[in-house]
């Protein structure tokens, strides 16, 4: 057998013995990817969640701040009578 013959026949095994390695290195590199998805979904969902809470909170000072206003109003009707 010569030297082409024999680079030839390693070559093959070497494909035949690596090709499932390589099948599953794709489907990691997939499943990755998915992954990197995911949480690129859900660092957006944290972004769009914190705003929403620090409008809610906004919103509570607010009604805070009008309740205070109503019953010192109210307090001073209770006064005047």
């Amino acid at each position: 057998m010569d030297n082409q013959n024999l680079l030839a026949a390693i070559e093959e095994l070497l494909d035949k013995k690596l090709g499932p390695i390589n099948n599953k290195l794709e489907n990691m590199e997939k499943k990755l990817s998915a992954v990197f998805d995911q949480v690129a979904d859900l660092t957006e969902f944290k972004t769009e969640v914190k705003e929403k809470l620090d409008n809610i909170r906004d919103d509570i000072n607010a009604i805070e701040y009008v309740t205070s206003k109503n019953w010192n109003e109210i307090t001073k009707l209770k006064i005047a009578k």
